[in-house]
């Protein structure tokens, strides 16, 4: 299962965060086998949201221009032999070699539950692009046979690589801001996604004008495919300094007195909403 976190306005958006925290939350609610993967550089990378502090991330993490990790890698295994820059197609079936390189690429984040695959910043972001344009749908397919869900951080630029992942991905999670013009602005432009969308608002505050009901509304956005990311202050420090997994671990069993227990509230609803979304997919898949 394919779930790409994306976003049709420019700048702050909080698709990274928003992936990191759900991705997490999923897999200690859910115990589904994920693995997360960026298509673009960009300053607040997921590699710093998720500087895990256990030695023996760190330890791949200090050896990474040493090690077998990281998507660079693994274009250079899925492109030996092969015409890099080749038209990707949807013939490719992942073997075991291809499924096995995407778990060597990997760091592990939460015990055989959640992993990343780095992106190196080695090479310029334009040869970067062109490099996974021509490898993204065997790199999604391998990963498919590597885990029960890839989340794919998709960058809301003029990427190669984005446009096929928002073709092939099963979910496209859309992250809106409160601001009419940029909720408008998606609705008026992607109406040819909207069968396989759902929608998180990030930083959500209660307390505007333009709330949940009101958006649902206007737009005839069904509650089941809509929920909220809420401001925590806790939170985008824990971004920052890169330990929203000690976060979340730390407060996802917390009780209603705790000050973060609103946020942790409104985090399970929306990975409920995500999760139940792919499952419903999944299944009409299957009766095809």
């Amino acid at each position: 299962m394919k779930i790409a976190f994306w976003s049709s306005a420019r700048g702050s958006s909080g698709v990274t965060s928003n992936l990191a925290c759900i991705s997490i939350a999923s897999a200690i609610e859910y115990s589904y086998k994920s693995i997360l993967i960026e298509n673009h550089y960009q300053k607040n990378k997921l590699g710093n949201i998720l500087r895990y502090q256990r030695a023996n991330y760190s330890e791949r993490v200090e050896n990474y221009q040493f090690g077998h990790i990281g998507i660079d890698y693994i274009m250079n295994q899925f492109s030996k032999g092969k015409d890099n820059y080749k038209i990707p197609d949807n013939s490719h079936v992942p073997d075991q070699d291809s499924v096995q390189i995407i778990k060597e690429a990997s760091l592990e984040i939460l015990d055989n539950f959640l992993y990343y695959i780095p992106v190196s910043y080695q090479i310029n972001q334009e040869t970067f692009d062109y490099n996974l344009y021509g490898n993204i749908r065997e790199i999604l397919n391998a990963a498919d046979g590597f885990a029960d869900i890839t989340y794919i951080d998709t960058s809301s630029q003029n990427n190669l690589s984005s446009k096929i992942i928002l073709e092939e991905a099963d979910l496209v999670v859309v992250n809106l801001v409160q601001n009419s013009f940029m909720i408008q602005y998606f609705f008026d432009n992607y109406s040819s996604i909207l069968n396989k969308c759902v929608f998180l608002i990030s930083n959500y505050n209660k307390n505007s004008t333009l709330n949940l009901n009101n958006i649902s509304k206007t737009h005839s956005i069904s509650k089941p495919n809509i929920a909220t990311i809420p401001y925590n202050i806790e939170y985008q420090e824990a971004v920052l300094q890169g330990t929203v997994v000690e976060f979340l671990s730390r407060n996802y069993t917390c009780k209603r007195k705790s000050p973060n227990y609103a946020f942790i509230r409104d985090v399970k609803k929306a990975v409920a909403m995500i999760i139940n979304n792919a499952s419903n997919i999944s299944q009409k898949e299957e009766c095809v």
